[in-house]
């Protein structure tokens, strides 16, 4: 009887905890369809490795670029699809990529700049003329590339010239106590204006250029990243979550609210649609910069990204690919 007994209560406990395991894995099946179903205008493109980090993006005609830390270079014939690792021009962080003249030009630690050669299947070493840690470069529309970087380093160089020139730039008249900022990002309109983005919110504007800046917007937070749309609007992200627009070429700024408190790296727009990046954030914004919209999900709340760049002939889902921490690369 008592044997009966235990019996029977091991087949009340086996039949309990098997209701209770079913239930658990339709929660769990239920909990990843809800996951998905929140995140599916996300899709990861590339893992890289605990170590990995990626700065920068850019694209040249079909193909795209993305550099980063040990001098890691990246290039995806398919519009993100697949990444191929090409020959890397030393163990540097390579902080940004422009490929818009001629041959692609990276920028990065203690003032170093290379060109590739061949595509990309080697790198020919650019002379700077500063140790200083080279943010940001932008191609130039009468060709060459000017470069920004810390304590208020501005270097440009000539079309087929080996080298970068010193810009020099009157900070005494510019900054209170003649202060040379950190310069986080540059990039010329299409109207042919040069803007640098640095600490304290300031966008210096040169219409002659490079010859002789202004000042043109002031504030708390660092603007790291700017960008100009296909319609001329431009947009600036930086510290605790402060962004930035212009409609006048960079004469005048105005803020606007982004709802998050992160650091933002990267912007970039396709067609109407803003999307800024950065530390645990990824945002869109629909209306020109007007409002903003987190898009989150595990990887975004976990990890920074930081280069971005929009994807060519996207559709509605899924428009900008970006990279950042673990070597990452994703699309939505």
């Amino acid at each position: 009887m008592t044997a009966t007994l235990q019996n029977l209560r091991f087949v009340v406990w086996a039949h309990n905890r098997m209701r209770l395991l079913k239930t658990t894995l339709a929660l769990f099946v239920l909990a990843v369809v809800g996951s998905a179903s929140a995140a599916d205008n996300f899709q990861s493109l590339r893992a890289g490795l605990p170590h990995d980090a990626l700065y920068a993006m850019a694209r040249a005609d079909d193909a795209l670029w993305a550099v980063g830390g040990h001098g890691m270079v990246l290039r995806s014939p398919d519009n993100g699809k697949s990444w191929e690792r090409l020959a890397s021009p030393g163990d540097f962080a390579a902080l940004d990529v422009t490929t818009g003249n001629s041959q692609p030009v990276l920028v990065g630690q203690a003032g170093k700049a290379f060109e590739a050669v061949g595509g990309g299947n080697g790198w020919k070493a650019l002379e700077t003329g500063t140790d200083q840690r080279l943010l940001s470069v932008t191609d130039l529309a009468g060709g060459g590339q000017m470069a920004v970087g810390a304590f208020g380093t501005i270097i440009m160089r000539n079309p087929n010239s080996d080298s970068f020139e010193p810009i020099t730039v009157d900070w005494e008249a510019l900054v209170e106590d003649g202060f040379e900022p950190h310069l986080y990002d540059v990039l010329q309109t299409k109207s042919g204006t040069i803007l640098i983005s640095g600490e304290f919110g300031m966008v210096l504007r040169s219409r002659d250029n490079g010859k002789s800046w202004s000042v043109h917007n002031n504030d708390d937070a660092s603007v790291f990243a700017l960008h100009e749309a296909s319609n001329g609007l431009l947009m600036g992200v930086g510290q605790a979550g402060y962004i930035i627009s212009s409609g006048d070429d960079g004469e005048s700024w105005q803020s606007s609210a982004s709802g998050t408190e992160a650091n933002l790296l990267g912007v970039s727009s396709s067609g109407n649609t803003f999307a800024a990046v950065g530390v645990r954030a990824v945002l869109s914004s629909k209306n020109g910069g007007k409002s903003w919209k987190a898009l989150v999900n595990r990887d975004t709340e976990r990890r920074w990204y930081q280069g971005v760049t929009p994807i060519s002939g996207a559709g509605e889902d899924r428009k900008f690919i970006a990279a950042g921490q673990f070597g990452q690369i994703i699309n939505f």
